[in-house]
Order: C-alpha cells, then structure tokens, then sequence
C-alpha cells in the first residue's frame, strides 16, 4: 500500500534492528533471507529509512525502550505510530505531539475504507511478484488475514 502512496511509512536503524530480532526466531528465515526482505524494502521505499537525532530520542516521554520509535514520528511529522503495543504509547503522552498510536490492522481498515480498490490493487501486485511459491490474490489475502484480520475481512467484503 506505501508503493501506491496509500500512506507514506518511516522506519529508523533501531526499528530495523527490532524487525530483525523479531525475524529471526522464525525457524524458516535465516540471516541471509531477512537482510534480503530488509534491503527490498529499503529499496522499494527509499525515503523511509530516517536517523534520528539521540537528544530527540532522549527526550521522548515514552518507556526507554519505545522513545525511538516516537522520537522518529515527531522527527519527520507523523501523525500516526502503526504498533501492536499500543499500550506502550499512551494517548496523553502522544497528544501534545500530535501523534497516535494505531494498530497495524486498524491502519490497514481504513486503507480500505477509503481505497479499497487501491488495497485491492496493492494486493495484486504483491501477487504478481511472487515467484517461490506463486500465489493468488486471494492467497495473499489469505495470508495478511493472520496479522490483519479486520482489514482483509473488510477488503473481502468490499468485493
């Protein structure tokens, strides 16, 4: 959905770091096959990749381990923080910043509340990439329905 300008995404070093921890306790990625998920993203997005300043991160008002990542929406304006801890970022610690913090299903609802034919069409273009093992549109969704399961019921409803 950020290749088709849906929303625009930001992610820091530290962020990648934590994809990485958190990649790897899957048995089916080794090293090698999450430093290649790690270097299509940064290419197929090559603005979202952001260094924060550490006195902005040491400002955040947030828990220690968490201040980066709401260093890094008010570094570059963000209005919305896609988390699945969103108790790790409370509303009136993010409101004098103007940010949110958001589920990455709730984010993906209202993609498709408000586009579902681009949704519809990110889908399909995910679909079209796939190679090892090739997969359907209605395979992808499938798939994304584990981690978004609100977003992909909505995007099966919308037609």
């Amino acid at each position: 959905m950020a290749t088709r300008r849906l929303f625009r995404p930001h992610w820091s070093p530290q962020i990648l770091d934590e994809v990485v921890r958190n990649l790897a306790v899957r048995p089916d990625l080794d090293a090698a096959a999450i430093n290649r998920r790690l270097e299509y993203l940064n290419r197929a997005l090559p603005g979202a990749l952001t260094e924060v300043p550490e006195s902005l991160i040491e400002a955040m008002p947030v828990n220690e381990k968490d201040r980066h990542v709401l260093a890094l929406a008010v570094h570059v304006g963000a209005p919305t923080i896609a988390t699945e801890n969103v108790r790790d970022f409370p509303a009136q610690l993010l409101d004098p910043f103007g940010v949110e913090a958001v589920r990455a299903d709730d984010l993906a609802l209202a993609q498709v509340d408000l586009h579902p034919d681009a949704v519809r069409a990110s889908v399909g273009a995910m679909a079209a990439r796939r190679r090892r093992p090739p997969k359907t549109p209605e395979e992808i969704v499938e798939a994304l329905a584990r981690y978004l399961p609100n977003a992909m019921g909505a995007l099966r409803s919308a037609g």
